[in-house]
C-alpha cells in the first residue's frame, strides 16, 4: 500500500531499513481510515535536508525564516487517480539536535518525524488541541509506544 523513495541532501547517511516497521504499522492503522483505500498503492518521497534548505522550505511554505524538524507537502485527495501523495522533508541536523535535547536516539527521532510527516500527507493535522491529541495518539500507536 505505501511505497517511498529516499533522497539524502546531507553528508550523514540514513538507513532506509529503520522505516520499514513503522511503515508496515502505518499501513495497518491507516487502512482503517475510510478515506484511505487499503488495496491502493500510495507513493511518496522522503528527503533529508540541512538547515539552510529547510529554512528556505519553511520560509516558502510557512513564512518562517528558520529551520524546522519536518515539513510535509501533501497532494493527497481521497478520489485522486495519481498514486503520488506528497513529499516529506526532514532536517537531519535539526532532528539530531532535537533528539539530544529530549534524550532519545537519532533513529527514534527520525521514525517519529517520518510518521508525523506521513500522517500530514494523509490530511492529519494538529492545529487544534483535539487534532493534536488524535495525531499524537496515532503516531504512538504506529510506533508502538505508550
Amino acid at each position: 500500500m505505501l511505497e517511498f523513495e529516499i533522497f539524502n541532501r546531507t553528508r550523514r547517511s540514513v538507513s532506509q531499513k529503520i522505516f520499514f516497521v513503522p511503515l508496515k504499522n502505518a499501513e495497518k492503522i491507516l487502512s482503517q481510515n475510510k478515506k484511505i483505500k487499503s488495496q491502493r498503492k500510495y507513493r511518496f518521497e522522503l528527503t533529508f535536508v540541512g538547515d539552510a534548505q529547510m529554512t528556505r522550505l519553511n520560509e516558502e511554505y510557512h513564512h518562517k525564516k528558520r529551520p524546522t524538524d519536518v515539513i510535509s507537502l501533501s497532494y493527497f485527495e481521497p478520489k485522486m487517480k495519481d498514486s503520488f501523495i506528497g513529499e516529506i522533508f526532514i532536517c537531519l541536523p535539526y532532528a539530531l539536535r532535537q533528539a539530544k535535547q529530549i534524550g532519545q536516539t537519532l533513529q527514534a527521532e527520525l521514525k517519529f518525524l517520518f510518521i508525523h510527516g506521513l500522517l500530514h500527507l494523509f490530511g492529519y493535522d494538529h492545529k487544534r488541541p483535539q487534532e493534536e491529541k488524535q495525531m499524537l495518539s496515532l503516531t504512538y500507536r504506529i510506533l508502538q509506544r505508550d
